[in-house]
């Protein structure tokens, strides 16, 4: 008996450890796969601007096609989780590998069409430029889904798994940013031009893919580090969420963070006078504020109950409405700070994505059950949050900041976010008490944000305008629209 004992001991350690090294392997190939993703955003947004200008404009349509096409492949990643006879690294490989070879025909459609895009409408204009960034992003969006339903069969968490792996693939997004700042702009494209960083692009998708490959091939001659399948122990846990309610605050959390992702590009453009490094150090920073959200949401599914998952999930939204109240007043207050206040909006923005960035992984953990069916859910989830996601920047990129002020706009966003926060609230199963007490808390900010905003940060735009100039001047009227 205690051979035996000892033997199935021995036999779970393997197996364990062969999940663990299972584990990293998959975070290091989606850790580089975020690289190609970031560097084909970054040229499409140079492309972009040469098209319709540097504006919130160009933003705008960059980030939806990103996320509607992300949102859509997703659905083909859950369809393929489903499907437990097709290998996951041979299919991780074949997706790396046509994530390229639709980088390659976007980037030749682009360079025929780009000229005469500039002669068209701007309605026309504006879906075409649509439907070429969201090629490459189909095949992107696939991979989450695949691999949640990989791991969290293993936990029994769904939301740990999306919490692992989405902050694993945004740091990779954000590290891609770093790169384009240090190396690839600098560098790559003063070289040998856009073409030449869309193959470096390439380039790391069929390494990624050469990756998955090679450790696929070494695993079938050793699979106990294969990590074969060994779902969690335990029939998986009835969702907290119903499916409406579950969907609608992907949405609704995916518009007001998008929105946020476009309105801080805006105030960085003010504050660095437009610099061109503003769009890629404004969305490197979110996208790292998002990475770090994730991961703490995904480790606290793990280490709470689910009703301490869901207060901090309401927490967290709090917290994060909270800063972006303050982010203009402070703003217009520390301008003295000179280029050191740009210091503090980048800080600003990196905490606002943070608690925004963990609300995904808390809807998959009260949302989803860890079954086979997983991945397909948490693809449907994904594809709310980047309907939500695309909804909220051309909503904010082409109509809010062409209708309302700076200001005006901070204070929507916060009254919006609040919202949110509210539907959440309403949608958990809290005591009376608590949701009374936590929505009229939400609703006096939301009232505060209001005053507050627009009275703490009345001469923001002259104080970001001026930073660094010897004599600053009052603006006499400001006219703003969505291009400066």
């Amino acid at each position: 008996m205690t051979t035996l004992a000892l033997t199935a001991n021995r036999d779970q350690a393997l197996q364990t450890g062969g999940l663990a090294r299972w584990t990293r392997v998959l975070c290091v190939l989606l850790f580089f796969s975020g690289f190609p993703a970031l560097i084909y955003q970054l040229i499409w947004q140079r492309t972009l601007f040469g098209i319709f200008g540097g504006s919130s404009e160009s933003v705008a349509i960059l980030v939806a096609a990103f996320m509607l096409g992300l949102g859509l492949g997703s659905l083909a990643g859950g369809w393929l989780s489903m499907r437990c006879n097709i290998p996951l690294l041979p299919l991780l490989a074949a997706i790396e590998l046509t994530s390229a070879v639709l980088g390659i025909a976007a980037l030749q459609i682009f360079n025929s069409g780009g000229e005469p895009a500039g002669g068209l409408s701007s309605a026309f204009g504006a879906a075409a430029a649509l439907a070429l960034v969201m090629l490459p992003a189909l095949p992107m969006g696939a991979i989450l889904p695949l691999l949640v339903s990989h791991l969290a069969r293993r936990s029994g968490h769904v939301g740990s798994a999306v919490g692992r792996l989405y902050c694993i693939n945004a740091i990779g997004a954000g590290a891609a940013c770093l790169a384009c700042l240090v190396l690839v702009f600098p560098f790559v494209v003063p070289l040998v031009g856009m073409p030449g960083a869309v193959y470096v692009a390439v380039a790391i998708n069929a390494a990624v893919a050469a990756g998955a490959l090679t450790v696929h091939w070494r695993d079938r001659r050793d699979p106990a580090g294969a990590g074969t399948e060994t779902p969690a122990a335990g029939v998986a846990r009835k969702p907290m969420l119903g499916l409406v309610p579950l969907l609608a605050l992907a949405a609704a959390g995916g518009f007001v963070a998008l929105s946020y992702e476009v309105f801080l590009f805006r105030t960085m453009c003010y504050a660095t006078g437009s610099s061109a490094i503003a769009f890629a150090a404004t969305l490197g920073t979110f996208l790292v504020g998002l990475a770090s959200g994730a991961w703490q949401a995904g480790n606290n599914c793990t280490a709470l109950t689910r009703h301490g998952a869901m207060r901090r999930a309401v927490g967290a939204l709090m917290k994060a409405n909270l800063l972006a109240l303050l982010f203009l007043p402070l703003l217009d207050h520390l301008a003295w700070l000179d280029r050191g206040v740009v210091g503090v909006a980048v800080l600003m923005v990196y905490l606002v994505a943070r608690f925004w960035g963990s609300l995904l992984p808390y809807l998959a953990e009260l949302g989803i059950a860890a079954d086979r069916h997983a991945g397909m859910r948490t693809a449907i989830l994904y594809l709310a949050n980047s309907l939500g996601s695309a909804a909220g920047a051309i909503v904010t990129g082409l109509v809010l900041m062409d209708w309302l002020s700076l200001v005006a706009a901070g204070a929507v966003l916060v009254v919006a976010g609040l919202a949110c926060a509210m539907l959440l609230i309403g949608a958990l199963a809290l005591p009376r008490a608590e949701k009374i007490l936590r929505a009229s808390l939400a609703g006096a900010l939301g009232l505060l944000a209001v005053v507050v905003i627009p009275y703490w940060s009345a001469n923001v735009l002259e104080r970001l305008q001026w930073i660094g100039a010897p004599l600053a001047k009052p603006l006499v009227q400001a006219v703003e629209n969505r291009s400066r």
